[in-house]
């Protein structure tokens, strides 16, 4: 494949799965944005829940002064006096609600529970009382947190606070326990904090308990208590959610675990489709890398033959019987190693295709190497290599097929020849216990580098050397060799370091 055309293709795939993710990253912002357009409409319906719940609170521990005295006469006796509480209770306007004064009582509580209530009543100003209209909202904490607090004189300040009596009843766990109520009142069920805030002085009458003051005035979740008995100045409860996109995220588990299954795939297909890309360069790569291998491997024999059969057409050599024998037999071997190369190469495919048979026996493993060795004994000593047995195993017979155990044995002895540099020096040896049998075949040859190692197995690959094909081969030895040893239930290892050799090792099962 065309390297512009896996490059497009690269693209394409980039391409198409930006737009996908954009997609479905768009789906999830407009499902949040409608969940919390939900959200906050309940909240909103919960605060006014929470502020008729406080008012009425509030209005139920009104002070009833329709039985006490509206003053303290003089000659009244308020001796035995065990306790004195104060409270105040707001003059509404019957019009507007809005406040428009304050009764303040005393009570003295007597030995005998008898109580003595004096009244002062006092009537706001004008000024103050066009600080609190009822149509807008000017005080919210939303409205006013970058602004000062009008100055109005009063002849007792306390009076735009709530009472030492409405603060006990309005307390952390009573409000807590109103808002939690109202809040699931809504199918509202998220961790929350909270706080009271008198927006006139600018002080928290009850604090938030997770965050602090100033974070919890940022946010948008703000209700004014009612104008009332015991509220003469704006009073706001604050609501905050410290986990407000936990509760979207709840509520879309459906729409976000479709939303994550897209991504998976997504990314999944994506995945497969530019590792297949880079898969299929690859193998084009190694493809062609095999089929500039063989050609080399097989033009050589085929230029000794047709250069044999060119001496043989010579009528000087028929006269010669020697010369004519020693043409032949070059052109024999030359055709068997031609038949020996399309036979490996027949095999490889056979054992992809898993169509290869297996004639198993049982097999003496120290005879079948030693037929090996003596076979390829003159090779060795050509190049002036050494060739050492080691034949420690105990028990060497196993089960297995004769013919392509010796093409695995004979695989591994040419590797360790042809990267060898200089005289090879190649070590079989032999161990086995109770279960299994091992081989071993160890060069002092040119070592395989670390990268490569998990890929020598795999068909036409070879260790890159650049453009220097001093060796030749073409790639399918290992992976021949490795399918073999498949087949018959045992595994291959290989331990390498670069410069100083490789050596293969080889667990056969043994016979049961």
């Amino acid at each position: 494949m065309k390297k512009r055309i896996i490059i497009s293709l690269f693209f394409l795939v980039g391409i198409t799965s930006i737009l996908l993710i954009l997609s479905i990253f768009k789906l999830y912002t407009e499902a949040e944005k409608v969940q919390r357009s939900i959200f906050v409409n309940e909240v909103l319906t919960a605060g006014d829940g929470i502020i008729d719940r406080i008012d009425a609170t509030i209005m139920n521990d009104t002070l009833d002064l329709s039985t006490s005295d509206s003053t303290i006469d003089d000659e009244v006796d308020t001796s035995d006096v065990v306790s004195v509480l104060r409270t105040r209770k707001f003059v509404l306007d019957s019009i507007t609600g809005q406040p428009v004064g304050v009764i303040k009582s005393v009570i003295f509580v007597k030995e005998n529970n008898s109580r003595i209530v004096d009244n002062d009543t006092e009537y706001f100003s004008s000024a103050f009382r066009k600080l609190f209209p009822l149509d807008n909202d000017p005080w919210s904490p939303k409205n006013t947190k970058d602004n000062k607090a009008p100055t109005v004189s009063f002849t007792d300040p306390n009076l735009v606070q709530l009472d030492s009596t409405t603060i006990a009843l309005l307390s952390q766990d009573t409000l807590r326990s109103i808002i939690k109520e109202a809040l699931l009142a809504e199918n509202i069920n998220a961790r929350f904090d909270f706080a009271l805030y008198n927006a006139f002085t600018t002080d928290f009458i009850i604090e938030p308990q997770s965050i602090i003051p100033e974070q919890i005035l940022q946010s948008e979740y703000v209700f004014r208590l009612k104008y009332n008995e015991k509220v003469s100045s704006p009073h706001y409860i604050i609501l905050y959610f410290p986990s407000e996109r936990g509760v979207y995220l709840q509520r879309m588990s459906s729409l976000v675990i479709l939303i994550a299954s897209l991504l998976v795939i997504c990314f999944t297909i994506s995945f497969v489709a530019l590792y297949s890309l880079y898969r299929q360069k690859k193998l084009s790569e190694v493809t062609n890398e095999f089929v500039n291998n063989m050609t080399h491997e097989f033009k050589t024999p085929i230029s000794t033959i047709s250069l044999a059969c060119e001496a043989l057409s010579d009528p000087t050599l028929h006269s010669d019987a020697s010369m004519r024998e020693a043409y032949i037999t070059i052109i024999r071997d030359e055709n068997e190693r031609l038949k020996n190369m399309v036979t490996n190469i027949l095999q490889i495919a056979q054992l992809k295709k898993g169509q290869v048979k297996m004639n198993v026996e049982l097999l003496d493993m120290h005879e079948l190497i030693k037929k090996v060795t003596d076979s390829i004994a003159l090779h060795i000593s050509s190049v002036n290599g050494t060739l050492n047995l080691a034949l420690n195993a105990d028990e060497h017979k196993i089960f297995g097929d004769r013919s392509h155990l010796e093409n695995v044995v004979t695989n591994l002895l040419e590797n360790a020849i042809k990267y060898s540099q200089g005289a090879p020096e190649i070590l079989i040896n032999t161990q086995s216990d109770s279960k299994q049998f091992l081989l071993s075949v160890s060069d002092k040859g040119i070592g395989i580098p670390k990268k490569s190692i998990a890929h020598i197995f795999e068909n036409f690959y070879r260790v890159p050397k650049g453009n220097v094909h001093n060796v030749k081969g073409y790639g399918l030895g290992l992976g021949y060799v490795k399918k073999i040893v498949s087949l018959h239930k045992g595994k291959i290892e290989v331990q390498s370091e670069e410069g100083k050799g490789s050596t293969f090792v080889i667990y056969l099962p043994m016979k049961k």
